[in-house]
């Protein structure tokens, strides 16, 4: 049986931390091997556990283990050989060594290797669910994209660039001192894309995988929720819930909060018909923090109920394509994105959609390739591209 692999994400101190910790400890309750994971730099988790952790897994409980990635040796693992490169090709560039060693360091290095070892772990088959506490939003996406923007690169570009530097390499040690890659450097790429090369479709998985997004009753966590949830469907990632954490309850009713308690109702019930269908949890503003393992527990009671958290609490396709006539239309299920924020086009066989600074390249099936697109809509949160009949040869 596959690792089940359960992702929180959401903006940055809505509470993940507690709520993937106290989702683990549920699941080991239940009886399932469990792995609970933090993939934020600043890490958390161990405070919320009230356990040291380290780099490996570390047991908490009976079937429960928790790591913190250890960032840097994931760096020094993955990333040494083309760290040097970088490093020296940006300091011939005049930049100081010790800045172009931070420099080589690539935006979303750190999310692609805790990705890495989170697949690692799933292969291992020592688990059954691994709960996964995500860096904030933004680098959420970066993550998980990672494996996508990875393979449009791997089948387009790398193969090209290799050999045109195997080309001019001999050349180029004559005039100048300009470092080129070397066959190791390419090598260690082509290494690190041979392990993300599974990891997108199983992060794409409603089987396997589940994204839940947390939010607080504040205008502008949903606000930043809603356009998460796009992005996620953008690239086809399975969002099954939506947890609403730090609720007032009732007994926290008085004078002073009774307005607080009027501007949390209007943003619960925004949030709840935004997300429809999606199952929507609630967790009260406890009047002590979630720390340690009983309290987890107990946290975990109140958000879940008798729901197990392990299961997929929802299913939705949101990518789809059907026949029409002599063509087909393709569409994309795009919650919350507005019709002047998303751009479409082609490229080759690829589709190229949009939103905001969010952008996909997918690979067009064969039903699909070398057919002409006729044009593109956008209604009742569904992308549909309609393309015409396929082009003669």
């Amino acid at each position: 049986m596959s690792t089940r692999l359960i992702l929180y994400s959401g903006k940055g101190g809505v509470g993940k931390t507690s709520l993937s910790a106290a989702t683990a400890i549920r699941a080991a309750a239940l009886g399932r091997r469990t792995l609970v994971v933090s993939t934020d730099a600043a890490h958390s988790l161990a405070d919320a556990l009230d356990r040291d952790i380290e780099g490996v897994p570390t047991p908490i409980l009976p079937r429960l283990e928790a790591v913190e990635i250890d960032v840097n040796r994931e760096l020094a693992s993955h990333w040494g050989v083309i760290h040097d490169y970088l490093t020296r090709f940006i300091t011939f560039r005049g930049v100081e060594e010790t800045v172009a060693e931070e420099l080589a360091i690539l935006p979303g290095m750190e999310e692609l290797f805790s990705l890495l070892r989170v697949k690692a772990f799933a292969d291992s088959r020592r688990y059954d669910v691994i709960v996964i506490d995500c860096a904030p939003t933004g680098d959420t996406v970066r993550m998980l994209a990672v494996p996508e923007v990875l393979g449009f690169y791997f089948d387009r570009i790398f193969p090209i660039q290799r050999t045109v530097v195997r080309t001019v390499r001999p050349v180029a040690k004559r005039v100048t001192d300009l470092p080129l890659p070397s066959d190791d450097v390419f090598g260690a790429v082509k290494a690190l894309y041979r392990q993300m090369e599974a990891m997108g479709p199983i992060l794409q998985d409603p089987g396997r995988s589940s994204i839940r997004i947390v939010l607080n009753p504040e205008k502008m966590v949903i606000n930043e929720s809603q356009r998460l949830y796009t992005y996620l469907n953008l690239f086809g990632f399975p969002v099954d819930a939506i947890v609403a954490n730090r609720v007032l309850p009732e007994e926290a009713r008085s004078d002073y909060f009774d307005r607080w308690f009027s501007i949390q109702a209007g943003h619960l019930q925004t949030a709840r018909s935004a997300f429809e269908p999606l199952p929507f949890f609630q967790a009260p503003l406890f009047d002590r923090e979630m720390v340690g393992t009983e309290m987890l527990d107990e946290f975990a009671e109140r958000v879940f109920g008798e729901t197990d958290p392990t299961g997929v609490l929802h299913r939705e396709k949101p990518m789809e394509i059907r026949k029409k006539g002599k063509g087909y239309v393709l569409s994309l299920r795009l919650p919350f994105a507005e019709k002047d924020r998303i751009q479409v086009w082609t490229r080759g066989d690829d589709l190229v959609v949009q939103v905001d600074n969010q952008r996909r390249h997918l690979v067009l099936p064969r039903t699909l390739a070398g057919r002409a697109v006729e044009g593109a809509a956008f209604d009742d949160a569904w992308l549909r591209v309609t393309f015409g009949e396929k082009e003669a040869s």
